[in-house]
């Protein structure tokens, strides 16, 4: 049952599909308006993973020639890679971080409902990724697995429902409204990266304003704007590494075509994550109006990053392309600095880099998306770097990877030193209370 109930957690449209039905059945809609609203909020789920997963696997053959075409040695970063490594070869932060995971949801909700922050974490796999770094800092400490759990638990929850309202302003300077905030833990990161990108830049000159000749009017379409990037990324290495090289990864396709293939397959995934988008959105904010009525007043619900692409795309480009380039300068910084080099991680880059980039237009214009997306490319890469260096994981079995989770790194800083670090995360959920509780009233 505990197995069962696990997956469901770990299952984003399971989950995000039964919140749906709970929110309805809460409002008293008929069963034809809640089978409907169940059915498209998990459909539009799927699609939406299934879009994030096509642009994963079309860029793979990118970040692999990538870092051959430029001789780039170092590890990667994948904050999903670590997590899974240590649950793994960590018997107790497996079975310690599964509870966690439960039950830090249950404590999110329970301070959902007491505390001025009102956000439900939505976001399954994020979840997972703080519930097993919990476990495993608390287990390099040395607490044994009754305090792990109790501990790591009260912190999850802490986590998740502090978390979304760093960002919380500049959401809603994007989407007008309070009705959704972000489940992701790269907010820190974003929301560093946009304030100083606003201060920055000029929120007048909105780079989703920009007015193209007629010529060239095609690039304000999302579709070909996002094509001809990777279109341009994608030939620079496949021509870089030759044709002999990329035929190991095209099963003889010609090299050229293999690069145009691969980016309008990237492409088509921005296209099929978007369209879930729409579902989704359509379908999981007014359903959960119920549970803001009735369970945990004034809630809302924090989704995934990508929740955001439809409403900016030109910002988005701006933040994935400088965030590209801030790694690329973060990458020298930290061998230089730490003596260790993460690699440029493209996936982060346009997942979150691109989000740095939305945010920072809302606050500060064109300027503020290419400086946001700039900062965060170049927080990402050096905080990896120094997570790498002060945690070893080599130790727990994991080699050639590290954290790109900005978050959750500062979090594991934190806990380095628990004494210290559990005071500030208590810290910080106050001030953000206040802050909360001011812009409310």
């Amino acid at each position: 049952m505990t197995n069962f109930l696990l997956n469901i957690i770990q299952t984003p449209p399971i989950i995000l599909a039964m919140v749906a039905l709970i929110g309805l059945l809460l409002q008293g809609k008929n069963f034809g308006e809640i089978f409907e609203g169940t059915i498209k909020t998990a459909l539009g789920m799927l699609i939406i993973s299934t879009g994030a997963g096509l642009i994963v696997q079309e860029i793979l053959p990118f970040v692999e020639l990538f870092g051959e075409v430029f001789n780039l040695q170092g590890f990667a970063t994948s904050s999903e890679a670590v997590v899974g490594s240590l649950q793994a070869n960590i018997p107790i932060v497996a079975s310690t971080s599964s509870i966690i995971l439960g039950v830090g949801f249950l404590v999110n909700i329970l301070l959902a409902r007491i505390t001025p922050l009102k956000n439900i974490f939505l976001t399954g796999h994020m979840m997972w990724i703080s519930s097993v770094a919990i476990a495993y800092c608390l287990y390099i400490q040395g607490y044994n697995e009754l305090t792990i759990i109790i501990l790591g638990s009260i912190l999850q929850g802490l986590i998740l429902t502090m978390i979304p309202s760093i960002i919380q302003k500049s959401v809603n300077n994007l989407t007008g409204n309070d009705s959704f905030s972000i489940g992701h833990l790269t907010n820190i990161g974003t929301g560093a990266s946009s304030f100083i990108g606003g201060h920055l830049g000029n929120k007048e000159d909105s780079a989703e304003d920009i007015k193209l000749p007629k010529q060239l009017q095609f690039f304000s379409d999302t579709s070909v704007s996002v094509e001809i990037v990777m279109l341009f990324f994608y030939l620079i290495v496949v021509i870089a590494a030759g044709p002999e090289r990329v035929s190991e990864l095209s099963n003889g396709q010609n090299y050229i075509v293999f690069g145009i293939l691969k980016s309008l397959g990237f492409t088509a995934g921005v296209l099929v994550l978007l369209q879930g988008v729409r579902l989704f959105l359509g379908e999981i904010v007014p359903a959960f109006k119920g549970i803001a009525d009735k369970v945990v007043p004034g809630a809302r619900p924090a989704l995934d990053v990508p929740v955001l692409f439809a409403l900016a795309p030109n910002s988005l480009i701006f933040g994935f392309i400088s965030a590209v380039v801030g790694m690329i300068v973060g990458m020298f910084l930290s061998s230089f600095i730490f003596n260790v080099t993460p690699l440029v991680s493209i996936i982060g880059a346009f997942f979150t880099g691109g989000v740095a980039g939305i945010l920072g237009n809302a606050n500060g214009g064109k300027r503020g998306a290419i400086i946001s997306g700039f900062l965060y490319g170049l927080f990402l890469i050096l905080l990896s770097a120094l997570v790498f260096k002060t945690f070893d994981f080599s130790a727990a079995g994991v080699s050639g990877v590290g954290h790109d989770c900005i978050d959750i790194m500062i979090i594991m800083l934190l806990l380095k030193n628990p004494i210290i670090g559990i005071p500030v995360l208590l810290a910080c959920y106050l001030a953000l209370s206040l802050i909360e509780r001011k812009r409310t009233n």
